[in-house]
């Protein structure tokens, strides 16, 4: 039964998958068209509520079966070891992402603009409404450029440079816009999201629970500004030479001030999501509870914006571990390594070809942090994320004869206390990575007092011990390895080791050897009855430095308007 909270953005947005041509997509000439849509309340809602499920959807594995989990797998967090892997896999293993084909989001590049243009249809219609307060269409039109504002900040960080749309094209319209400079695509989203987040409410009524508000904005923004700060951007020369447009790639100086800009607008989302939105990072004192509410539990106090919409089934379906295709996507021992023991130390995993008693295997999960937990499910040990529930036992959960019995162990996150529920609502911002962002951004400054606040919230939270180290280098690892634990999943990892541009990317982050754990002299992980386990290497991952950014479609740059990232 659904909760009146979720009407806006699940109940009405059926319709908007439902139909075969979207909602305003239908020709003036039909039954429906702009005029007849921007009449009610109710009729605008449908409008409203399709452009939001346009926006939110990017990087979501939304599209289909086949395309799913790719972020986690390009970025050496999970190994595809099925046979039907069409997409993920391929990306990771031959030549890396390329402009005639394979893209890391499964709906693709100009899905950017199509979730625009929906956008903007609403804003610059929403006036006709008759039954609408002109307060109350303000905000429409300041939701309306906040999502406009996240398609852009997502585009920022996977392309650079981008064209710069700032209302629906009509025919008549010149359509070869060029890309834009970064510091004009950044500048566009900074000012897009001030101007949202002046009109926009701190908090919604319950029933309209999951529509944007002034923090979530203002996370847009701050989600930015990082990335601007992180060294891929914020240098003198670009990854790849690229001429005279450097500029799309690359500011073309280092600017310490940027990581100021970034702390400051970070710090303006935790005061205005903790002392106005009634947002908190979740600590009761149970870690994997607490972990385990903030990213699974629908409409808890720590998500400032979500993907909500219950009938998304692709989405689902590739992560939830009771379906098929959950069992093709395997924690690597790569990534394994970043989680620490719950009393903080680093865990003593097997090296290449040393065999180890699989009794091993199971003490040692046992000694693993909450999150871990609350992220993974490993085998012979029912899921710890959802206790004493037989639909999360460890029978329950093994599927006798699955080639991809083999990992380090599979993901159950976003399925804290699920139970039987089949459907999760994605965290597309959450409050601690703005504590974890305003802690790189301080210490990034030197310092690494107040880089040491921001961060232990979030220690706290997940029962580690604080960190107390104040060397830039050595915090900047510590914090780094915090992104990769406490946003498994969350379609961070990916964009944050090339905006970091970390040493190691192609020796065993994306590129370089990955590994799993294997069972029983290198067979499969069995229900009962196992006796032994090892690490090996399964595939060499791709990297190349192209990779830094994301190809733009070749049937885009064929058009001779958009200028192709430098490598491809």
């Amino acid at each position: 039964m659904k909760n009146l909270t979720y009407i806006f953005l699940t109940g009405i947005l059926i319709f908007g998958v439902s139909c075969q041509k979207d909602f305003l997509e239908m020709p003036v000439s039909g039954t429906t068209t702009v005029d007849s849509v921007f009449t009610t309340t109710v009729k605008a809602q449908s409008a409203i509520a399709q452009a939001y499920n346009k926006a939110l959807q990017q990087g979501l594995p939304y599209q289909g079966a086949w395309n799913d989990l790719i972020q986690e797998t390009i970025s050496g967090a999970l190994v595809d070891i099925s046979s039907w892997g069409t997409l993920g896999k391929p990306i990771a293993t031959t030549t890396g992402l390329t402009a005639s084909g394979n893209t890391e989001d499964t709906k693709g590049y100009a899905s950017n603009f199509t979730a625009i243009r929906q956008a903007y249809l609403v804003k610059e219609n929403i006036d006709k409404v008759t039954d609408m307060t002109a307060g109350d269409k303000n905000i429409v039109k300041a939701e309306m450029q906040a999502l406009v504002a996240y398609r852009y900040e997502q585009m920022f960080i996977m392309y650079g440079g981008v064209p710069i749309v700032t209302k629906t094209l009509s025919s008549t319209d010149d359509l070869n816009i060029p890309r834009a400079p970064l510091k004009a695509v950044l500048d566009s989203i900074v000012s897009w999201c001030d101007q949202s987040a002046a009109v926009l409410p701190s908090q919604w009524p319950a029933a309209w629970t999951g529509r944007m508000t002034k923090s979530a904005a203002l996370a847009i923004k701050a989600k930015a500004l990082m990335y601007a700060a992180r060294p891929l951007f914020n240098a003198t020369s670009p990854y790849l030479e690229n001429g005279t447009n450097n500029n799309l790639i690359c500011f073309g100086s280092y600017d310490a001030n940027r990581w100021k800009t970034a702390a400051e607008a970070c710090e303006a989302v935790i005061t205005e999501a903790e002392t106005n939105g009634g947002a908190q990072v979740i600590n009761t004192g149970n870690p994997l509870a607490d972990y385990g509410t903030a990213t699974s539990t629908p409409g808890n106090v720590e998500v400032l914006l979500g993907f909500k919409m219950e009938y998304d089934w692709a989405t689902n379906v590739l992560y939830n571990l009771h379906t098929w295709n959950g069992y093709a996507f395997v924690l690597t021992s790569n990534f394994l390594a970043n989680y620490y023991k719950a009393d903080g130390t680093d865990q003593s995993w097997p090296a290449i070809g040393e065999v180890r008693t699989f009794s091993d295997y199971t003490t040692r999960m046992n000694q693993m942090e909450p999150r871990f937990k609350a992220d993974f499910w490993a085998y012979g040990i029912s899921a710890w994320n959802n206790p004493n529930d037989n639909n999360w036992s460890n029978s329950t959960l093994f599927k006798t004869g699955w080639t991809s019995q083999n990992g380090c162990a599979q993901s159950v996150k976003f399925w804290y206390k699920a139970g039987t529920r089949n459907w999760f609502e994605f965290p597309i911002f959450r409050l601690a990575a703005y504590y974890l962002s305003a802690a790189e951004a301080y210490n990034e400054m030197g310092q690494p007092s107040n880089a040491l606040t921001k961060l232990n919230v979030i220690r706290r939270r997940a029962g580690l011990p604080e960190i107390a180290e104040t060397d830039q280098v050595k915090l900047r690892a510590i914090i780094q390895r915090e992104w990769a634990v406490e946003f498994f999943g969350e379609n961070y990892r990916l964009h944050d080791v090339k905006h970091w541009k970390l040493p190691t990317i192609g020796s065993g982050i994306i590129g370089g050897p990955m590994r799993i754990f294997a069972y029983n002299n290198l067979s499969y992980i069995q229900l009962s009855g196992n006796t032994n386990y090892q690490d090996y290497v399964i595939y060499q991952g791709f990297w190349a430095p192209r990779q830094y950014l994301n190809p733009f479609p070749q049937s885009e740059v064929n058009k001779g308007t958009v200028l192709q990232n430098p490598g491809y």
